[in-house]
């Protein structure tokens, strides 16, 4: 839902609320809008602020009917909108909507199914080829201008997870991590233990010594995966009933995101690392094709899916690929440059420099359309891009992506570091 300010053309200024921007604004200009607008075309929309229910919508457009002409001016002067950024914001909120759906649907490595089944579905729905290969990967493919040369664009779909290892003799699961995390940063999360034949159990994670009532030593306990158990919510107390509930060894646990889109543009989930980059190409993918906008050149979107243990973009890249671009998180923190609210271009990551000139010409359509970003290194990182390179692939690679707080963890991004993302990827697509 939104809230719109439209300039009239007798500089007046009129409040309303939509679901559309578009449509509201066409409708304007058709004279089939609001009583007061038809005799004060065109109508330029100025600026909008988007709420997730219909009455924050409708509150706000009552109190910015209340504001006077000045202060309606000091308000669209801080975030000034253009015809460009209207489509955009469609784009945007196709991909908040399809990041929120992803961050809910389980997908640790080695048992993507679940994510793959919606990705899958919706590219059918935005009528574009794909397959699947042998490792499990999608790979979307949309025609450029060019076909000799290829670029391929990536994202990974798996996510960290844990697998059940032994089945203790008092019921609870010791477990094995899946991908690289801090104990810490699980302990007391809940979870859901999925068996071979599909059925789910809840459950949590504890420290062996979890109660500071009982153990002296609670506070004190190395948070390592071997003083870390998953408490099963059934009444089990033996290896025997555990094994009646169907649960054994190799089973996969799943972590609760426990995702939060927050009306202030706040996105807070595990697992934003990088569900937020799948959801960014098929943010991309959906403006291309609603647009009716081409490629330069034929692009492939390459949904890995093993690339939290390593391998995910390692094979099957398309061989006219003469350009790489990974779509994964940045890390803001302490002695980083990136930022929560930024599209971050990484220079170099623990396997070594990206390729300069492709880096180069990412900063140059950034600072060409405005785009909010910041270069950066990641010490103790990789991406896709060089699990492709470590492959023999020849081609220039890069990394861009939103910048995510408390990687590994209980993650934060903002829609803005989404929206510049996603702006710096369609350019760069249609870019020569």
């Amino acid at each position: 839902m939104y809230t719109y300010i439209l300039k009239c053309s007798d500089n007046t200024y009129y409040t309303g609320w939509t679901t559309d921007l578009r449509k509201r604004l066409n409708a304007h200009n058709r004279k089939k809008g609001a009583k007061y607008t038809k005799p004060r075309l065109p109508a330029r929309l100025v600026y909008w602020e988007y709420f997730r229910t219909q009455s924050r919508a409708q509150r706000r457009e009552w109190e910015i009917k209340q504001l006077t002409r000045k202060e309606k001016e000091n308000l669209i002067n801080q975030n000034l909108k253009n015809e460009g950024d209207v489509l955009m914001e469609k784009t945007l909120r196709y991909t908040i909507d399809q990041l929120e759906k992803i961050l809910k649907i389980p997908s640790p490595s080695g048992h993507t199914e679940y994510v793959k089944d919606h990705i899958s579905k919706e590219l059918n729905t935005l009528k574009v080829n794909y397959l699947e290969t042998h490792k499990g990967a999608i790979i979307a493919t949309i025609d450029g201008e060019e076909t000799e040369e290829h670029r391929t664009v990536s994202a990974h779909m798996d996510t960290l997870g844990a697998m059940v290892k032994e089945i203790k003799s008092n019921g609870r699961l010791k477990f094995d991590p899946i991908g690289g995390y801090m104990m810490n940063s699980v302990e007391g999360e809940n979870c859901i233990i999925e068996t071979y034949d599909q059925k789910q159990y809840t459950g949590t994670f504890f420290t062996t010594k979890p109660s500071v009532h009982i153990h002296s030593d609670a506070k004190k306990t190395e948070r390592s995966v071997e003083n870390m158990e998953v408490l099963i919510d059934e009444k089990v107390s033996s290896v025997e009933d555990v094994e009646k509930l169907g649960i054994s060894i190799g089973d996969f646990i799943f972590f609760d995101p426990r995702t939060q889109i927050r009306e202030n543009g706040f996105i807070k989930s595990r697992h934003i690392d990088d569900k937020a980059g799948v959801a960014l190409m098929l943010g991309m993918i959906s403006d291309l094709i609603e647009n009716d906008k081409k490629p330069f050149y034929t692009t492939h979107f390459f949904f890995s899916n093993y690339e939290e243990v390593g391998h995910g973009a390692s094979a099957s890249i398309p061989e006219k690929t003469k350009e790489f671009l990974a779509i994964d998180m940045s890390t803001p923190g302490e002695g980083q440059n990136s930022t929560e609210f930024h599209v971050t271009i990484c220079a170099k990551d623990s396997t070594g420099p990206y390729d300069f000139g492709l880096r180069k010409k990412l900063v140059e359509l950034a600072k060409e359309h405005k785009i909010n970003y910041k270069v950066d290194l990641y010490p103790y990182y990789g991406s896709d891009a060089s699990a492709a390179l470590r492959s023999g692939n020849d081609f220039k690679a890069a990394l861009i992506g939103p910048g995510v707080y408390a990687s590994h963890g209980y993650e934060r991004t903002h829609e803005e570091a989404i929206n510049n993302t996603l702006k710096l990827g369609i350019q760069y697509l249609l870019s020569k």
